[in-house]
């Protein structure tokens, strides 16, 4: 009878442990599959949140170049009808964004006329951006005359503007400060005798500090 009671108790036991064990796999098994969820919900937001400022990245992009060409089309209207006003319609103009390197928003006018004549003319705009750019242009042996010209205005800031001669010397260098607004204008005739001192690949070099305002720089030669 005692070996009875032992025998059902330790089957009792046996039970309770049995019970015990798959209540815990079953409970490991829900907490696996729940942190199994967890993550994979977290991955489909980060993949959401990517997608998101994907698109909002290409928006942004397709508004820049908008902006862009528009500023580009505003450009050439105006330059063309600079061109009527002055005689010179007959010339032929290219409006062309600056190349890779050089700073964003700066427009290249370059035209070509009867007379040999050619123009190089830099705009920009800058709200706060401190920036370094610059560029090359040529001076072929036919050109007898030089003109450069530049203007601007900051309201914070300084934009430092130079010219260099072929051989590296500075022919011009301005900076436009918050002190005053910039009208520069130099013409010279090229003697036969300076050529070797003209003729060449010339740079131009654009830095701002921090500069809040504007700038033109046109260079014209013929």
């Amino acid at each position: 009878m005692k070996n009875t009671r032992m025998l059902k108790v330790l089957s009792a036991i046996l039970i309770l442990l049995m019970t015990g064990f798959m209540l815990h796999a079953q409970t490991s098994q829900e907490a696996q599959k729940k942190e199994k969820q967890e993550q994979e919900m977290q991955i489909k937001e980060l993949e959401m949140q990517l997608k998101k400022q994907q698109m909002e990245w290409e928006m942004q992009m397709k508004k820049q170049q908008m902006e862009q060409e528009k500023k580009t089309a505003e450009l050439a209207r105006a330059y063309e009808a600079e061109a009527r006003s002055t005689g010179r319609a007959r010339e032929r103009s290219f409006v062309y964004t600056s190349p890779s390197g050089s700073d964003e928003g700066a427009y290249f006018i370059q035209s070509f006329g009867q007379e040999s004549q050619s123009q190089l003319t830099l705009r920009n705009s800058f709200n706060g951006e401190t920036v370094n750019s610059s560029g090359e242009f040529e001076v072929d042996e036919k050109t007898t005359h030089f003109r450069l010209t530049a203007n601007g205005k900051v309201r914070h800031g300084e934009i430092a503007l130079k010219v260099f001669y072929p051989g590296g010397k500075v022919f011009k260098d301005l900076t436009i400060n918050s002190s005053a607004q910039i009208n520069y204008s130099q013409s010279l005739t090229i003697k036969e005798e300076e050529k070797k001192k003209y003729v060449g690949v010339w740079k131009y070099e654009v830095k701002t500090k921090t500069a809040e305002g504007n700038y033109m720089l046109s260079i014209m030669t013929h």
